[in-house]
């Protein structure tokens, strides 16, 4: 049986992602941020015909690329939103910690990097880069922060911003030493700065200790 006019393949959607992660790929190459899509539909081993079945545009196609980033980070920061028990520095220090060996190890400074680069400057990807790249990291962060907030080992009023102080000199960090190749130029000992960005976190978000009474 034929099918109906505008009605979509039973693997459509296998296929979508199947394209998708290998432009995820081609996104890290050395000029994938500013490869064409008749670029990328050859790094991908199809037609452009093909990419704009699945995704209209190259606009669309980075969008997709982003959406699939979060969906595939999603484990991994539910884990990380855990807090370690009894000791907030070490719970604190273990997400930072564990932030900077996947940015490394696992490609994720490649994929931020690159999905960052296609976002500045383009209206049309740049709110899919803060929804799905960006906001997820500082969520979770939100939610490891409120977790300590709750049982009474942080003083911070609004979890939002905390998360925000929390992570926002570590990627800075990350993007200078490793994404930007900093660490050629001006190398830093990122390890130690974590422990150092712990400290005066913790001193800055400290609950207060009632007075002793006399």
């Amino acid at each position: 049986m034929a099918r109906t006019r505008g009605s979509r393949n039973a693997d459509y959607e296998t296929r979508r992602a199947e394209l998708t992660r290998k432009v995820t790929l081609a996104l890290q190459q050395d000029g994938g941020v500013n490869a064409s899509l008749r670029e990328l539909a050859a790094f991908a081993g199809t037609s452009q015909t093909t990419l704009r079945h699945y995704f209209t545009d190259r606009d669309g196609l980075l969008r997709a690329v982003m959406e699939g980033l979060r969906a595939d980070s999603a484990p991994y920061l539910a884990m990380a939103a855990q807090p370690v028990d009894g000791d907030v520095r070490s719970s604190l220090s273990r997400f930072l910690g564990s932030v900077r060996t996947a940015w490394f190890k696992f490609g994720v400074g490649k994929m931020y990097a690159s999905t960052l680069a296609v976002g500045l400057g383009n209206p049309r990807v740049a709110p899919s880069f803060v929804d799905h790249v960006l906001e997820p990291l500082r969520q979770t962060g939100e939610a490891l922060g409120r977790r300590h907030v709750e049982r009474g080992e942080l003083a911070i009023t609004d979890v939002r911003h905390g998360a925000l102080a929390l992570l926002s000199p570590v990627v800075l960090a990350l993007l200078h030493q490793y994404s930007l190749l900093g660490a050629q130029c001006r190398p830093l000992d990122v390890p130690a700065m974590l422990e150092t960005h712990v400290d005066a976190f913790l001193r800055a978000f400290a609950p207060l200790r009632p007075r002793a009474s006399r």
